[in-house]
Protein backbone atom coordinates (compact mmCIF):
# COMPACT_ATOMS: atom_id res chain seq x y z
CA UNK A 1 0.00 0.00 0.00
CA UNK A 2 1.13 3.54 -0.76
CA UNK A 3 0.68 6.49 1.61
CA UNK A 4 0.67 10.15 0.58
CA UNK A 5 0.20 13.18 2.83
CA UNK A 6 -1.42 16.55 2.25
CA UNK A 7 -0.74 19.48 4.59
CA UNK A 8 -1.96 22.64 2.83
CA UNK A 9 -5.57 23.83 3.12
CA UNK A 10 -6.79 20.44 4.28
CA UNK A 11 -9.32 21.48 6.94
CA UNK A 12 -12.50 23.34 6.01
CA UNK A 13 -14.44 23.08 9.24
CA UNK A 14 -14.40 21.43 12.67
CA UNK A 15 -17.69 21.24 14.59
CA UNK A 16 -16.49 20.27 18.06
CA UNK A 17 -20.07 20.07 19.37
CA UNK A 18 -21.31 17.56 16.79
CA UNK A 19 -17.89 15.99 16.28
CA UNK A 20 -17.91 16.58 12.52
CA UNK A 21 -14.75 17.33 10.51
CA UNK A 22 -14.77 18.56 6.91
CA UNK A 23 -11.61 18.66 4.84
CA UNK A 24 -9.45 17.00 2.18
CA UNK A 25 -7.68 13.67 2.24
CA UNK A 26 -5.84 14.36 -1.02
CA UNK A 27 -5.09 17.20 -3.44
CA UNK A 28 -4.89 17.12 -7.24
CA UNK A 29 -2.19 18.25 -9.63
CA UNK A 30 0.65 18.68 -7.13
CA UNK A 31 4.01 16.99 -7.69
CA UNK A 32 4.96 15.34 -4.39
CA UNK A 33 8.37 14.34 -3.04
CA UNK A 34 8.13 10.99 -4.85
CA UNK A 35 7.61 12.71 -8.19
CA UNK A 36 3.95 11.64 -8.37
CA UNK A 37 0.91 13.69 -9.41
CA UNK A 38 -2.63 12.53 -8.63
CA UNK A 39 -4.99 13.92 -11.26
CA UNK A 40 -8.69 14.70 -11.11
CA UNK A 41 -10.77 11.59 -11.70
CA UNK A 42 -8.31 9.23 -10.03
CA UNK A 43 -10.70 8.56 -7.15
CA UNK A 44 -13.97 8.59 -9.11
CA UNK A 45 -14.35 4.84 -9.63
CA UNK A 46 -13.13 3.73 -6.21
CA UNK A 47 -15.32 6.25 -4.36
CA UNK A 48 -18.35 5.29 -6.48
CA UNK A 49 -17.84 1.61 -5.73
CA UNK A 50 -16.69 1.71 -2.09
CA UNK A 51 -17.59 5.16 -0.78
CA UNK A 52 -20.68 6.27 1.18
CA UNK A 53 -22.93 5.86 -1.88
CA UNK A 54 -21.48 2.44 -2.70
CA UNK A 55 -20.42 -0.45 -0.45
CA UNK A 56 -19.31 2.05 2.21
CA UNK A 57 -16.01 0.29 2.87
CA UNK A 58 -13.59 3.25 2.86
CA UNK A 59 -12.48 4.13 6.39
CA UNK A 60 -11.31 7.29 8.11
CA UNK A 61 -8.49 6.12 10.41
CA UNK A 62 -6.09 7.65 12.90
CA UNK A 63 -2.46 7.30 11.85
CA UNK A 64 -3.32 4.63 9.22
CA UNK A 65 -4.06 2.28 12.12
CA UNK A 66 -6.95 -0.11 11.36
CA UNK A 67 -7.36 -0.65 15.11
CA UNK A 68 -8.14 3.05 15.58
CA UNK A 69 -11.05 3.85 13.24
CA UNK A 70 -12.42 7.38 13.50
CA UNK A 71 -15.37 7.09 11.12
CA UNK A 72 -16.72 6.00 7.78
CA UNK A 73 -17.00 9.31 5.88
CA UNK A 74 -20.60 10.43 5.49
CA UNK A 75 -19.53 12.37 2.39
CA UNK A 76 -16.62 11.57 0.07
CA UNK A 77 -16.39 13.34 -3.29
CA UNK A 78 -13.95 14.67 -5.82
CA UNK A 79 -14.09 18.41 -6.50
CA UNK A 80 -11.77 20.82 -8.29
CA UNK A 81 -9.29 20.77 -5.43
CA UNK A 82 -9.04 17.13 -4.44
CA UNK A 83 -10.75 14.38 -2.46
CA UNK A 84 -13.10 16.10 -0.01
CA UNK A 85 -14.57 14.32 3.00
CA UNK A 86 -17.05 14.91 5.80
CA UNK A 87 -16.69 12.59 8.80
CA UNK A 88 -18.55 12.32 12.10
CA UNK A 89 -15.83 11.19 14.48
CA UNK A 90 -16.62 8.28 16.81
CA UNK A 91 -17.13 9.09 20.46
CA UNK A 92 -14.31 6.87 21.70
CA UNK A 93 -11.66 8.29 24.06
CA UNK A 94 -9.23 8.81 21.19
CA UNK A 95 -12.06 10.11 18.94
CA UNK A 96 -12.84 12.82 21.50
CA UNK A 97 -9.13 13.65 21.66
CA UNK A 98 -9.03 13.95 17.88
CA UNK A 99 -11.80 16.58 17.90
CA UNK A 100 -10.00 18.54 20.64
CA UNK A 101 -6.72 18.44 18.76
CA UNK A 102 -8.35 19.50 15.48
CA UNK A 103 -9.93 22.43 17.33
CA UNK A 104 -6.55 23.37 18.86
CA UNK A 105 -4.89 23.32 15.43
CA UNK A 106 -2.58 20.44 16.32
CA UNK A 107 -3.80 18.14 13.57
CA UNK A 108 -2.72 19.68 10.28
CA UNK A 109 -2.11 16.77 7.92
CA UNK A 110 -4.21 14.09 6.24
CA UNK A 111 -3.05 11.10 4.27
CA UNK A 112 -4.45 8.42 1.97
CA UNK A 113 -3.66 4.72 1.86
CA UNK A 114 -4.16 3.31 -1.63
CA UNK A 115 -3.02 1.15 -4.51
CA UNK A 116 -2.25 2.47 -8.00
CA UNK A 117 -4.47 1.03 -10.72
CA UNK A 118 -3.44 3.19 -13.69
CA UNK A 119 -0.52 5.57 -14.15
CA UNK A 120 1.60 7.09 -16.91
CA UNK A 121 5.20 8.20 -16.86
CA UNK A 122 5.51 11.81 -17.99
CA UNK A 123 8.51 14.11 -18.42
CA UNK A 124 9.87 14.39 -14.87
CA UNK A 125 6.93 12.89 -12.98
CA UNK A 126 4.46 10.01 -12.78
CA UNK A 127 0.80 10.81 -13.40
CA UNK A 128 -1.55 8.68 -11.28
CA UNK A 129 -4.85 8.36 -13.17
CA UNK A 130 -6.73 5.72 -11.19
CA UNK A 131 -6.51 4.67 -7.55
CA UNK A 132 -8.00 1.96 -5.36
CA UNK A 133 -8.57 3.79 -2.09
CA UNK A 134 -8.53 1.82 1.15
CA UNK A 135 -8.61 4.62 3.71
CA UNK A 136 -7.96 8.25 4.53
CA UNK A 137 -6.20 9.12 7.77
CA UNK A 138 -5.75 11.93 10.22
CA UNK A 139 -2.00 11.95 10.84
CA UNK A 140 0.15 13.70 13.39
CA UNK A 141 3.65 12.41 14.10
CA UNK A 142 5.69 9.39 13.16
CA UNK A 143 6.82 6.91 15.79
CA UNK A 144 10.41 8.18 15.45
CA UNK A 145 10.79 11.51 17.29
CA UNK A 146 13.61 12.49 14.93
CA UNK A 147 11.45 12.19 11.80
CA UNK A 148 9.25 15.29 11.38
CA UNK A 149 5.97 15.49 9.53
CA UNK A 150 6.11 16.94 6.02
CA UNK A 151 4.54 20.31 6.87
CA UNK A 152 7.08 21.03 9.60
CA UNK A 153 9.85 21.42 7.02
CA UNK A 154 8.41 24.82 6.06
CA UNK A 155 8.10 26.13 9.65
CA UNK A 156 10.33 29.08 10.54
CA UNK A 157 11.50 29.89 14.08
CA UNK A 158 8.42 31.94 15.14
CA UNK A 159 6.04 29.23 13.86
CA UNK A 160 8.03 26.51 15.66
CA UNK A 161 8.05 28.48 18.91
CA UNK A 162 4.30 29.08 18.57
CA UNK A 163 3.63 25.35 18.16
CA UNK A 164 5.92 24.46 21.09
CA UNK A 165 3.93 26.84 23.30
CA UNK A 166 0.65 25.34 22.03
CA UNK A 167 1.77 21.76 22.69
CA UNK A 168 3.10 22.63 26.15
CA UNK A 169 -0.23 24.25 27.02
CA UNK A 170 -2.20 21.17 25.95
CA UNK A 171 0.16 18.84 27.84
CA UNK A 172 -0.14 20.97 30.98
CA UNK A 173 -3.94 20.75 30.83
CA UNK A 174 -3.69 16.97 30.87
CA UNK A 175 -7.27 16.41 29.69
CA UNK A 176 -6.45 13.89 26.94
CA UNK A 177 -6.10 10.12 27.05
CA UNK A 178 -2.71 8.66 28.00
CA UNK A 179 -2.15 7.50 24.42
CA UNK A 180 -2.82 10.98 23.03
CA UNK A 181 -0.54 12.55 25.64
CA UNK A 182 2.29 10.24 24.55
CA UNK A 183 1.66 11.16 20.90
CA UNK A 184 1.82 14.86 21.78
CA UNK A 185 5.06 14.36 23.69
CA UNK A 186 6.55 12.76 20.56
CA UNK A 187 5.30 15.70 18.50
CA UNK A 188 6.79 18.21 20.94
CA UNK A 189 10.14 16.43 20.72
CA UNK A 190 10.04 16.66 16.92
CA UNK A 191 9.27 20.39 16.96
CA UNK A 192 12.07 21.01 19.46
CA UNK A 193 14.51 19.13 17.23
CA UNK A 194 13.32 21.13 14.22
CA UNK A 195 13.83 24.40 16.12
CA UNK A 196 17.27 23.27 17.23
CA UNK A 197 18.18 22.56 13.60
CA UNK A 198 16.98 26.02 12.56
CA UNK A 199 19.08 27.66 15.28
CA UNK A 200 22.14 25.60 14.35
CA UNK A 201 21.73 26.62 10.72
CA UNK A 202 21.48 30.26 11.79
CA UNK A 203 24.68 29.99 13.85
CA UNK A 204 26.56 28.35 10.97
CA UNK A 205 25.46 31.16 8.66
CA UNK A 206 26.70 33.76 11.17
CA UNK A 207 29.99 31.88 11.54
CA UNK A 208 30.52 31.66 7.79
CA UNK A 209 29.69 35.30 7.10
CA UNK A 210 31.73 36.61 10.04
CA UNK A 211 34.76 34.44 9.36
CA UNK A 212 34.83 35.37 5.67
CA UNK A 213 34.63 39.09 6.43
CA UNK A 214 37.23 39.07 9.24
CA UNK A 215 39.71 36.85 7.41
CA UNK A 216 39.74 39.33 4.57
CA UNK A 217 40.52 42.15 7.02
CA UNK A 218 42.79 40.62 9.68
CA UNK A 219 43.98 36.97 9.76
CA UNK A 220 44.88 37.24 13.49
CA UNK A 221 41.40 38.42 14.40
CA UNK A 222 39.95 35.65 12.26
CA UNK A 223 41.70 33.03 14.41
CA UNK A 224 40.40 34.65 17.59
CA UNK A 225 36.89 34.64 16.14
CA UNK A 226 37.08 30.96 15.24
CA UNK A 227 38.62 29.63 18.48
CA UNK A 228 37.37 32.03 21.15
CA UNK A 229 34.39 34.24 20.31
CA UNK A 230 32.21 31.90 18.22
CA UNK A 231 32.39 29.05 20.81
CA UNK A 232 31.29 31.52 23.49
CA UNK A 233 28.46 32.71 21.21
CA UNK A 234 27.26 29.12 20.76
CA UNK A 235 27.10 28.62 24.54
CA UNK A 236 25.16 31.85 24.93
CA UNK A 237 22.39 30.85 22.50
Amino acid sequence: MIYKNISEGIIEDVDDVKGIVTGYFSAFNNIDSDGDVIVSGAYKKTVGENGPMGRNRIMHLLQHNPLMPLAKPIELIEDGKGLRFVSKITETSYGKDVIKLYAEGVFNEHSVGFEIVKSDNKAGYREIREIKLWEGSTVTWGANPNTPIESMKSWDKPKSEEMIAKFCGILRNGDLSDESMITLEIGLKQIQEHLKALETKSVLTVESDASQFVSEQDPTLAMALEFEYIPKFKKFI
